[in-house]
């Protein structure tokens, strides 16, 4: 990954000891830091989308430098609360992790028991109850598992083959979503079109599905988690926004009819998906009384954040240690940073 102005500033200011001035300052201790990770890569993940996966390794040695540096992490209902109370303890980190992929509970769930971190999972629930891959992410990770071949697909694609380069797969990814989109497919047809997808790519798709690639984690999974202390929270039932307040408010309704069989009390706490925080949805989460709700927003959170549209820092694997370390500190969230995007088309996040 090429270094940008902001990277060479960040180490700088990490080589130069003022992270460490500033993750021990009172003004650190007034902001909270929310991070935020997808997925925990089980094989190549990391490789086909290094923004949504990270290599376990990876979380680990972030885990290792929460550690080091004394952060305090804490449950993110505790942060909230202390957050706007004003009695924050130094250096105060929430970590949270989008959708609740099988990965969480076979990566990342062994991880934080091991270093005894509290986390929250918004957890989407539709792929939850159904033993099926997230339909776009699958799409778009067997695409890129045969990249530079050829994909002729007469059902899908008629009488073009198509080379799977970078653009190749773009347009193949579009014209596989659109039909399925024009045909109404339900999930179980979908998942038909993957495993057809696959047999033309020549990939053994009975083995991914084996080991639960971009599958989420059960209901059954998810409640073992909860059980053990981990804290299950919102993220609409199909990862969906609707900009009609009715079939928005269905969305809530359903994930948190799940939710709430799972976890010890009602769901209070929610994460926008795919990035998407229109002046509406903020509007009409503060009349359903949601206590706060995160985006993917870069920066820290002070008394002064609305609570419906609080920060994260996204971790990703093109994360150096240094710059992790300046957004520990507060530094990183003072510069000009671009907010996380979701690919259009991708559910997860």
């Amino acid at each position: 990954m090429p270094r940008t102005p902001k990277t060479m500033a960040l180490e700088i200011a990490q080589r130069c000891g003022l992270s460490t001035i500033a993750l021990h300052s009172r003004w650190r201790q007034s902001r909270l830091l929310i991070l935020c990770y997808h997925g925990v890569a089980h094989r190549d993940e990391h490789q086909w989308d290094p923004c949504l996966y990270v290599r376990p390794g990876h979380l680990r040695r972030r885990l290792e430098l929460l550690r080091k540096t004394q952060c305090n992490v804490l449950p993110l209902d505790t942060a909230v609360q202390l957050l706007y109370s004003g009695d924050l303890p130094p250096r105060s980190v929430a970590l949270t992790f989008d959708d609740g992929t099988y990965d969480f509970y076979e990566r990342a769930a062994p991880l934080l028991r091991e270093f005894d971190m509290p986390a929250t999972v918004y957890l989407t629930t539709y792929y939850a109850t159904h033993p099926w891959p997230v339909f776009d992410t699958m799409c778009s990770y067997l695409l890129w598992k045969g990249r530079e071949g050829m994909l002729a697909w007469p059902r899908v694609f008629g009488e073009t083959t198509i080379r799977l380069d970078d653009a190749g797969r773009v347009y193949a990814r579009g014209v596989i979503e659109t039909y399925a989109s024009e045909r109404r497919l339900s999930g179980a047809e979908k998942a038909e079109l993957l495993h057809d997808l696959a047999r033309h790519l020549q990939i053994d798709y009975d083995a991914l599905l084996e080991r639960r690639i971009l599958q989420l984690m059960t209901l059954q999974e998810a409640e073992q988690l909860a059980r053990s202390g981990f804290d299950l929270q919102l993220h609409t039932h199909r990862h969906a926004v609707s900009m009609k307040k009715d079939v928005f408010a269905r969305e809530i309704d359903e994930n948190r009819r799940l939710l709430d069989r799972l976890r010890p009390s009602p769901a209070r706490h929610f994460c926008y998906p795919s990035c998407v925080h229109r002046p509406e949805l903020v509007r009409w989460l503060r009349e359903w009384h949601i206590a706060s709700a995160t985006t993917c927003n870069p920066g820290l959170a002070t008394q002064r954040t609305d609570r419906l549209l609080l920060p994260r820092m996204v971790d990703t694997s093109l994360r150096s240690d240094a710059e992790f370390l300046t957004w520990l500190s507060g530094l990183a969230g003072m510069l000009p940073s671009r907010s996380y995007a979701a690919v259009p088309g991708r559910v997860l996040g």
